[in-house]
């Protein structure tokens, strides 16, 4: 990659902390890895980076701002724009498919990188990256590094992954007199929300938390796993729209009625984020979401109230097993990037097993660290010390997870918590509008349903694809 010299100030949109804290000291740092190679400080350039505002990310752009990133590459500057998710979501759309230039390193998921390949709007990475035995690219989930795959090569390194799981509080249960089963099924949790849902009392607490946010990646990945678990599906093996199938159907109908019965107000406007707010508040007995969560959950400082009275079981099952979700959030260059040898630099900076004992150490634990993605973190002690709780369910739910099969019935399609095709990204926010629609009593449950399976419809006979 051609090294270009352009020193420029550093601009950071930053974002402040969904949770106020470090976390908790009394956490062990990671276990010793393999000395880095030397930084190469006559890498120089300047790069623009685009990412979602989760958590961990905003941990990163903390530590960029603190210049931690600057010590290793003192020549390279770094332009970071964070956004919730939605909006991050079309921004990198926008400016990678338009081949625009606005960013040289963007994150993005297994559903984009493929797709994104194929189009040649992404810069192969890991050969480079598997070159430098320091970085360990071998260490990477090979259910990961195959999402981020395309014709052998690899263009996206993942920053962190998960699966999904179930978390409750163990508090509430006792005190409802229910118990978690280590794999519960949908309909026990329906039962258990209808147990402890004391919406009345001061506080309140919630029988089930779940995203209601329209988008494609907000409110449509847990719903999509939840359709699979019931034994539905988007379309069926010939391209048909699938959803208002009697599977399907009851899976989307549980959804959305258990958020009227069980969940928060204005519940419709609750995404990832707000979500896992609501639970490390307190005001959710149950929530099913990504398990990268579960480290700021049990972290003292960022749920100092309740972070000893977290539970954890598998994402729950009914027909299949699991919902099949498995994803990672990955930094990815763009093909059109003039600063690669910056942008790779950033990359594995960022998503290598030194950044992760960097953000333990200035955090003081493991609250906002990247994990999910490394087979090297579950064999280590320090953190294997914080996490005993919940690693084994998330090690077992990315190693069980097939997104190449999500579905009981037959499908043309892959993708856990999505349909891999271009034109889903559309599809899945229009649908799930739809469903927000009726979560909010704007139009019946059967009619939001039978719109979505319109969409999903009309979108197969536009692409071509019945």
């Amino acid at each position: 990659m051609q090294r270009k010299s352009l020193v420029i100030v550093v601009t950071l949109a930053l974002v402040m902390p969904i949770f106020g804290g470090a976390a908790s000291a009394q956490d062990s740092s990671p276990a010793a890895s393999p000395a880095a190679a030397a930084p190469d400080p006559s890498i120089s350039g300047d790069i623009s980076v685009g990412m979602v505002g989760n958590p961990q990310m905003i941990a990163l752009q903390e530590l960029v701002a603190a210049g931690e990133f600057n010590r290793a590459y003192p020549n390279i500057n770094v332009n970071l724009t964070v956004l919730p998710e939605n909006q991050i979501r079309q921004t990198i759309t926008q400016d990678i498919t338009g081949q625009s230039g606005q960013f040289d390193v963007v994150t993005i998921g297994p559903f984009e990188v493929p797709l994104w390949a194929e189009q040649g709007w992404l810069e192969e990475v890991g050969e480079e990256a598997a070159a430098d035995p320091t970085y360990a690219l071998d260490d990477v989930f090979p259910s990961m590094r195959d999402g981020l795959t395309f014709e052998e090569g690899v263009y996206a390194l993942p920053f962190y992954g998960e699966s999904a799981m179930t978390y409750y509080r163990k508090d509430l249960f006792e005190a409802a007199g229910i118990q978690m089963p280590e794999r519960p099924t949908w309909t026990q949790v329906a039962e258990f929300a209808a147990a402890a849902h004391a919406p009345d009392q001061n506080p309140p607490v919630y029988g089930l938390c779940l995203r209601g946010l329209p988008g494609w990646g907000e409110q449509g990945a847990p719903l999509t796993t939840i359709i699979n678990a019931f034994g539905g599906r988007w379309f069926d093996e010939e391209w048909n729209a699938a959803l208002s199938e009697e599977d399907s159907a009851a899976a989307i109908r549980f959804y959305i009625e258990s958020m009227q019965q069980y969940g928060p107000p204005g519940v419709e406007q609750n995404g990832f984020t707000e979500t896992e707010t609501l639970f490390a508040q307190g005001s959710c007995a149950q929530w099913y979401d990504a398990t990268s969560a579960a480290e700021l959950l049990t972290s003292p400082d960022e749920s100092p109230e309740f972070y000893d009275q977290v539970g954890f079981a598998y994402g729950p099952a009914e027909k299949l097993p699991h919902g099949n979700w498995l994803w990672s959030w990955n930094f990815a260059m763009a093909a059109n990037s003039d600063a690669k040898d910056a942008s790779l630099a950033f990359m594995k900076w960022a998503t290598s097993r030194t950044y992760q004992q960097t953000i333990v150490a200035a955090d003081g634990g493991w609250g906002r660290a990247p994990t999910g993605a490394r087979a090297s973190t579950y064999e280590d002690p320090a953190y294997l010390e914080v996490a005993g709780d919940f690693a084994d369910i998330v090690l077992n739910s990315i190693n069980e997870s097939n997104p190449n099969e999500p579905c009981e019935e037959p499908v043309p399609y892959t993708g856990g918590q999505f349909v891999r095709i271009p034109e889903f990204q559309a599809l899945g926010d229009d649908v799930t509008q739809q469903f927000a629609s009726a979560l909010v009593g704007d139009q019946t449950v059967d009619e939001a349903i039978q719109a979505a399976n319109d969409l999903a419809n009309q979108t197969a006979i536009d692409g071509g694809y019945q």
